[in-house]
Parts: structure tokens; C-alpha cells; sequence
């Protein structure tokens, strides 16, 4: 059995000679997302309650992103922008479940042209027809259910890999997407040690799903830990550049499927010691349609034709650079029917609505969630605050303006504030050139994909 204190981030020196050299030819990229985890939770974004001690070495030994955005707050869009550095709606894949079409160009395409041998390992969402799981030289998963087994999986990809070749992997946990499993963790969290956010209701029920919750995100932590140990004992560990990231949001509400801060902002930890200097944080904003031309730009290729990102390497390098003023995010289809656009900026967020009749509820699955029944009771009671009422609030601002450096939680919406006029100009002026730059065009809400579940009860409409 390996010690694994001893060989954690260490520098190993009992690989064959001929596999480290051929590592040290071009940089192994490593990325590791998680499945519906919010950015607030980990030691290395404050939150010193939840257990991620390898999640937080890597912060140290690495950089931090504090101004890091998704293009959208669920799962598979938000995949498909980060394997190709596209928006949703230009993948062609916007709506949940949705696959690219077999013509799409992935980061692993352009790889392999340069010899890497290229993996998709765990929640594959997006790429699921032949061609595109094709484009991988080894795919494989688990299933959401036997999660315990994803750092046996992870390892052993990077156990079998050709021992010839600098790899390509992306590492997708299910964790923590509900429903919460069973952990090898005998219940490290009790109620009193989570954090509620001021949106959610403070209830016995609603902190019962947080230890869940706070469960996964210690499980993926760990599962982190064993493979950094691994490319450790290895010696290719510096020569490996390692992204840690999520999907979308919490999975509660007002946060995953909605463009909002908590939806869209992900923790971002880059560790690679050629670029980067340890312990760096920075607030250079940057989208996952940026991750893309990254991971080229380090390999020593040009970003692919379609690609509509930047590379963030000049931010690896120096972290006051700035590759971009604004950053963009949509929801689209996710089981609800939806088109709401918003424009980032570091300082503040602005939303835009086309369906603003309509509530905009929690996902489904958490709508079945006693967390969520106790909520809309309390509601129904007026016992709810103003914060935590607005999964319930219809009919909807069609504008919505948050100052993020005050307002992190998106709860107070400047949109009419007169004050405010020169900022929601500015930012009305960005999403419009951006729609119209790349394509982007509300068809009409009789044009867009239908309610697949009730929006009160969650139940499958038939």
C-alpha cells in the first residue's frame, strides 16, 4: 500500500525512464468536474466546514479564479461549451440531454493530432452517440449510482494508459448531484456544521440535504486526491496541468438552472508550476468557452476553427491579466421550458428574461425534495422571506441587474435603481451585440421545447 501523505504533490522518481521522458515531451492535461457543485463550497473559496483538504493543496500550489463563469447552469450544455469553446446555442445542443451533432469538433480532436492519447472518464452528458464517444480513446463510467468506484475507475484509466504518450483526460464525477448516496464517510457532517444559505429556508429538512450534499463534495475530494497521488508517484505530476471545476450550481434552489451568480459562477483551481506561481488568486473573469483554446494553447496548438473563446494562459502567467471585459450565460431547456439570457462583467451580472409570465422553479428533482415541500407550504403560509420566496414569484422582472461585489447571492436587483441607468445600458448594449454576433435568436416561446414536468408538482406531464 502506497503512503499516500508521503507521495501526496511529492516529486516521484520510480517511473521508467522511457515514460517520463515521453511526459516531458508536451504536458498531460488533467480535468476534473464535479456534478452540481456550487463554488462557494470548498476550504479553498472560505468555506472552512466542508472537508476538501486536496482540492484546497491544489489552490495552494496552484491558482484560484474568482470571477470563473459557465455558459449555462446545466449539465450538458454547460459539457458541450467546455469540449468544444463554444456557446450552447452554437453547439447546437442547448437544451438538457441534448447530444452535439457527430460533425462537432472537440478538444480531443485536435489532441490526438498531436499524439495525445485522449480519455472521457465518468459523466459523459452531451457526447453520447458512437461518433462522438468515438473521438475518445477510452471512455467509460460508472453510473450514478456506484459512485464509490469513480477513483478505482479514474485510476485505473491513467494506470492503463500507453506509457508512450502525454494524456488527455476528462475525469466526470457524478458527485454531488442528487439523489446523495451512501459515502465511505461515516457521516462526517452533522446539521449544525452547514452553512444555509440566506435563499434557502432554514429547516431541519433543508439542512438534512446540505450533509448530503456536503458528503459528495468530501467524496470527489477525495477521489481527487487519489489520482494527484498517483501522478505523483509517478513523477509527471508537475508536468501535468490540472483544472478543478463544476458543471452549474448547487443542485437547490435558485441556484443550478438559473443564470444567476450561484448558477453560473464556478470554483476554478489551476495547478500547473510552469506557468503558474502557488497560492495565486485571480479576478481576471474568464467563461468555459475559454477552457478550450487553454488546453490547445498549452499543447502547442492554435485554437480550432469555431472555438469562441481565449486562452487563458496570459492569465496562468500573469494573474492581472485580462482576456475579456464580459462573460455570457443562457437557460435553455432544462425539463422547463425557458430563454433567459445574462451578460458578467467583475462587477456586476444582468439577466434578461423572454418568459418572465412563468416561474422560474428549482430543478425537478428537487421539487420532490421535503426540503422543497416545506418551503412551498411556508410560502403558501407567507411565512418565507422576500429571498427565499422567489422560486414561487410569478409574474418575473424581465430585467434583472446585480451588483456581485455586494450582492453575491443575486438578491437585491438594481434594474430600476435610476442610478443605475449608465450600467444597464452598457450591459443591455453587450448581450445585444453578443445575440447578434453569434447567432443567437429567441424564436418565440411557441417555438421552444415544452414543459416536461410540472413546474408545481415535478411530476411528468402526460
Amino acid at each position: 500500500m502506497i503512503n499516500k501523505k508521503i507521495f501526496f504533490f511529492a516529486t516521484g522518481t520510480m517511473l521508467a525512464p522511457q515514460l517520463v521522458m515521453a511526459q516531458k515531451q508536451l504536458p498531460n492535461i488533467l480535468i476534473f468536474i464535479a456534478d452540481d457543485w456550487g463554488w462557494e463550497e470548498s476550504g479553498a473559496y472560505g468555506n472552512n466546514l466542508i472537508k476538501t483538504p486536496n482540492i484546497d493543496r491544489l489552490a495552494a500550489q496552484g491558482m484560484r479564479f474568482d470571477n470563473f463563469y459557465l455558459t449555462a447552469s446545466s449539465s450538458s450544455p454547460s459539457r458541450s461549451s467546455i469540449l468544444t469553446g463554444m456557446y450552447p446555442h452554437n453547439t447546437n445542443a442547448m437544451n438538457l440531454h441534448e447530444n452535439m451533432p457527430d460533425y462537432t469538433s472537440l478538444i480531443p480532436d485536435a489532441l490526438r493530432s498531436k499524439g495525445y492519447y485522449t480519455m472521457l472518464v465518468g459523466k459523459s452528458h452531451g457526447t453520447n452517440t458512437p461518433v462522438l464517444r468515438a473521438k475518445f480513446d477510452f471512455i467509460a463510467d460508472t453510473g450514478r449510482n456506484t459512485s464509490l468506484t469513480m477513483d478505482d475507475l479514474w485510476q485505473k484509466a491513467i494506470k492503463e494508459r500507453p506509457d508512450n504518450q502525454p494524456f488527455f483526460m476528462f475525469a466526470a464525477s457524478h458527485d454531488p448531484h442528487r439523489p446523495y448516496t451512501d459515502s465511505e464517510f461515516a457521516d462526517p457532517y452533522t446539521p449544525e456544521d452547514v452553512t444555509v444559505p440566506p435563499y434557502l429556508q432554514d429547516s431541519p429538512e433543508m439542512r438534512a440535504e446540505l450533509i448530503g450534499y456536503y458528503n459528495e463534495i468530501t467524496r470527489f475530494d477525495k477521489h481527487v486526491g487519489q489520482v494527484i497521488d498517483m501522478l505523483a508517484q509517478e513523477g509527471v505530476l508537475d508536468n501535468t496541468l490540472i483544472i478543478v471545476m463544476s458543471d452549474n450550481g448547487r443542485p437547490f434552489h435558485q441556484s443550478k438552472s438559473r443564470v444567476n451568480v450561484q448558477g453560473l459562477k464556478s470554483a476554478f483551481i489551476v495547478r500547473y508550476p510552469a506557468f503558474i506561481e502557488s497560492g495565486c488568486v485571480t479576478k481576471s473573469l474568464a467563461s468555459a468557452v475559454d477552457i478550450a483554446p487553454t488546453v490547445l494553447d498549452v499543447a502547442g496548438l492554435e485554437k480550432s476553427a469555431g472555438m469562441q473563446g481565449f486562452s487563458m494562459v496570459p492569465i496562468l502567467k500573469d494573474k492581472e491579466h485580462r482576456i475579456r471585459k464580459y462573460a455570457f450565460g443562457e437557460h435553455n431547456w432544462h425539463v422547463f421550458k425557458a430563454f433567459e439570457r445574462a451578460v458578467i462583467t467583475e462587477e456586476c451580472l444582468y439577466i434578461r428574461n423572454w418568459l418572465p409570465h412563468l416561474t422560474n422553479p428549482a430543478v425537478f428533482d428537487v421539487i420532490k425534495m421535503p426540503s422543497h415541500l416545506r418551503m412551498k407550504e411556508d410560502y403558501e403560509k407567507g411565512k418565507l422571506s422576500s429571498e427565499q420566496s422567489d422560486t414561487f414569484i410569478v409574474p418575473r422582472a424581465p430585467e434583472e441587474l446585480f451588483d456581485t461585489r455586494k450582492d453575491m447571492h443575486c438578491l437585491h436587483n438594481l434594474a430600476k435603481n435610476k442610478k443605475q441607468n449608465p450600467v444597464l445600458i452598457e450591459m443591455r448594449l453587450a448581450l445585444d451585440t453578443w445575440m447578434n454576433a453569434t447567432g443567437d435568436v429567441f424564436p418565440g416561446e411557441g417555438k421552444l421545447k415544452p414543459d416536461r414536468n410540472d413546474r408545481i408538482t415535478g411530476d411528468i406531464i402526460k
